[in-house]
């Protein structure tokens, strides 16, 4: 008869990255805060409410002041690239349309 072996000493379970080395406490708050405002912006897609939070937390305050203050994240992007084309996989050939915001 084989012996059974723990599958989670031969197989980790999946572990959260933690990028910005945040402890448990810090951890735990984040997520209720995800979480909170999850529920308040259905709409928002749950990274872009990740992203948000961990740049306001990471940031000095009186740089997320000046954003905030200066409307810096509203600015229109002058040209956007439309993409490109890949073939085979290894050769990209750029799209010329591109669109220009006034």
């Amino acid at each position: 008869m084989e012996e059974i072996t723990d599958l989670t000493k031969e197989f980790p379970r999946y572990e959260e990255p933690n990028h910005f080395n945040y402890t448990n406490l810090e951890l735990a708050k984040r997520k209720k805060a995800i979480n909170d405002a999850l529920k308040d912006y259905p709409n928002l897609p749950a990274k872009w409410i990740e992203w948000v939070y961990d740049l306001i937390e990471n940031k000095p305050a009186d740089e997320v002041k000046k954003i905030i203050n200066e409307g810096l994240w509203e600015k229109k992007l002058q040209e956007r690239d439309l993409g490109g084309l890949i073939k085979g996989s290894v050769e990209i050939i750029e799209n010329e349309n591109k669109i220009v915001n006034n």
